[in-house]
């Protein structure tokens, strides 16, 4: 008996254990399931079955079987709870932001709230979403059935022969997994390729990189702090263990610039440049070691040409008012001075 009771034991024992083993593994797991094919019924490259759905707002109703021959999206959702009200946006902005790519590839859309909400939770839902198209339900809860859906929201991406092509539950990058199942439906890529563009291999950084990193991030610590000389030190440290952080080479060259170094700011500004072509602070101070050495007409040219294709960078509006109140042009620099100020100040909003 004795035995037995401790056979029970270390039985029961064993049982918890392997409940909170598995119940943790749920967990952790949780948002990895959430990613994966969320039909039970349904299979790639297997026919979807036919279902029926009914606009919310008396919009004539669409069925499956209505679009054959054409490639389709359906974004499925629910709005029963908060947590699936707030994925159920995400998702649907990321749909709405690739109506027009849909539209050029010929992709039709149907949004199916898939527990027959109130209108109120469709309507609060589209507006947070900024959602543009009609919302249909599954009034008979045919497709809920027979699709297997278990996890909300989700997508589900139909072929032109009416065969499943892919689908996804939500998941944080919900917008690029889209993209993604939409190029891979229309031919463009294929799984592998989505596999790995979602899943990106980490090289491992080699030590002195690591190592210039940490010291070209001190170098902006010490600049911000106002201490121009330790960052160029920290500076030309990160850069003689890396000679390719062109970013280095841009901080450090403006840094000369405020040291009145004109000189080496052009040469680093330049070899900066070359590694990064879009940098538009290294464009920024090499106007004004332009404006510096005499030539304010020049500098002025130059930040109207960038603000062409960067007119919401307050810095590029502040220092052309600078270098049109060289020139005593006191009512352009003053129009500069407002633009760059209402600007920082939206961005400032923005981050709060």
């Amino acid at each position: 008996m004795l035995w037995r009771k401790q056979t029970d034991s270390y039985r029961n024992k064993h049982l918890i254990v392997l409940i909170l083993y598995f119940t943790g593994l749920l967990i952790l797991t949780d948002s990895s399931l959430a990613k994966s094919f969320p039909f039970r019924a349904l299979s790639v490259g297997k026919p979807v079955p036919e279902a029926k759905f009914v606009g919310y707002k008396g919009e004539e109703a669409k069925s499956i079987s209505s679009f054959a021959g054409k490639p389709l999206l359906l974004a499925l959702w629910g709005g029963d709870l908060a947590a699936k009200k707030k994925r159920a946006v995400k998702t649907l902005k990321a749909v709405q932001k690739l109506d027009t790519y849909l539209k050029e590839k010929g992709v039709s859309v149907l949004v199916i709230n898939m527990q027959n909400d109130q209108q109120n939770v469709v309507d609060e839902v589209s507006e947070l979403a900024g959602l543009t198209m009609p919302v249909y339900k599954d009034a008979s809860q045919e497709a809920y059935s027979s699709f297997g859906v278990y996890v909300l929201p989700s997508l589900l991406l139909i072929d032109t022969n009416g065969n499943v092509s892919g689908g996804t539950g939500y998941s944080k990058d919900i917008a690029q997994r889209l993209r993604g199942e939409v190029d891979v439906m229309l031919g463009l890529i294929t799984p592998e390729e989505l596999e790995a563009e979602l899943n990106p291999v980490m090289k491992e950084v080699p030590k002195e990189e690591k190592l210039a990193l940490r010291h070209m991030q001190m170098g902006t610590v010490m600049k911000n702090k106002g201490m121009p000389d330790a960052a160029i030190r920290e500076l030309l440290t990160a850069l003689k263990l890396n000679p390719s952080l062109y970013e280095a080479k841009v901080e450090l060259g403006c840094l000369y610039l405020e040291k009145g170094d004109l000189d080496d700011a052009i040469r680093e500004l330049e070899a900066g440049l070359e590694g990064k072509p879009e940098s538009i602070e290294a464009e920024i101070c090499l106007a004004r070691v332009s404006a510096a050495m005499g030539e304010v007409d020049e500098a002025v040219m130059d930040l109207k040409a960038l603000l062409f294709r960067n007119g919401r960078n307050s810095d590029l509006h502040f220092f052309l008012g600078t270098f049109q109140e060289l020139q005593g042009k006191h009512k352009e620099s003053a129009q500069s001075y407002r633009k760059a100020f209402e600007l920082l100040q939206r961005k400032t909003m923005f981050h709060e």
